[in-house]
């Protein structure tokens, strides 16, 4: 028995002749040094990708000695570095690379790459696909559109509230216990447009669900209009959304000649290159098992 091991056996954790920490309950490991520097990295996805020291510290709570002493050896690591403009910091390459491993891991982005390419050169608008991530949505891919102007913020690996766009609202409607979890807490209104009343929210998420897709009408930013469906995996769960973004000049002529139904195929496209053979088709498989 190794020394590093040992210790397993009178907490119960040792099996087999070797350490399987995959069967130790996540809290068992929590440390208070690791989960502060974790929170400083969270910071530059909630609170902005450039922040001071001070900001920082607003975002985590951290005093400015202790957060001081982290950030600079996560500079020392390359997951942060100075910003080029005053004080600021910004994530660093370390973290980048990271993120693309990450997102090459993602199977439903590389199936979904190719229908997206070719929806944004038909459409010549932005195509976005996301996963939902708590109470925000976060960017999977996003395909620049081909006209010379854009106006929307989101980046890949960038997070937007849920509540407000047609990506968050389509994801919403068919996890209900994610909604929930968002109407326990202050709903924001990033413009006068966006629905919060609990009730009104509910009512338009029950129609998302019924109609297949959502709409975001100026509701996150508000000159952007947006048009998602969702994306299914093989057993029909959804865990993807896709949209086509534009200015509400372009994108609202297009929502009454076919912008939504173009959408709507093709995120049921790229449901069927994830193995998702359909409702009436998934009936047909249960029923024909079941005789």
């Amino acid at each position: 028995m190794t020394g590093d091991c040992g210790w397993f056996i009178n907490l119960g954790f040792f099996s087999g002749g070797d350490c399987d920490f995959h069967q130790v309950k996540t809290n068992a490991y929590r440390t208070r040094s690791v989960e502060r520097v974790l929170a400083v990295l969270n910071a530059f996805t909630e609170a902005g990708p450039n922040l001071t020291l001070m900001q920082v510290c607003e975002a985590t709570g951290l005093t400015p000695s202790t957060a001081y002493r982290l950030m600079a050896n996560l500079v020392a690591r390359g997951y942060l570095e100075p910003g080029r403009e005053g004080n600021a910091y910004r994530l660093g390459l370390t973290v980048i690379r990271l993120a693309g491993v990450a997102l090459g891991q993602l199977d439903v982005r590389v199936k979904a790459a190719p229908l997206m390419d070719e929806l944004r050169n038909r459409t010549r608008e932005t195509v976005h696909l996301a996963a939902l991530d708590g109470r925000h949505i976060i960017y999977l891919e996003k395909l620049e559109g081909l006209h010379a102007i854009g106006l929307m913020s989101s980046r890949v690996g960038r997070t937007a509230p849920a509540h407000c766009t047609a990506l968050g609202r389509v994801l919403l409607a068919f996890n209900p216990e994610a909604t929930e979890e968002i109407l326990k807490g202050p709903v924001v209104a990033p413009t006068p447009r966006t629905v919060v009343d609990p009730k009104a929210l509910r009512a338009l998420l029950a129609r998302v669900n019924e109609q297949g897709y959502a709409l975001d009408l100026g509701e996150h930013e508000p000159e952007v209009r947006c048009v998602a469906a969702p994306v299914r995996n093989h057993s029909g769960a959804v865990i993807a959304a896709m949209s086509v973004s534009g200015p509400a000049q372009r994108i609202e002529p297009m929502l009454t000649e076919g912008l939504v139904t173009e959408v709507v195929h093709v995120a049921r496209a790229i449901s069927g290159l994830l193995g998702y053979l359909g409702s009436a088709m998934a009936r047909k498989i249960v029923e024909t098992r079941t005789v």
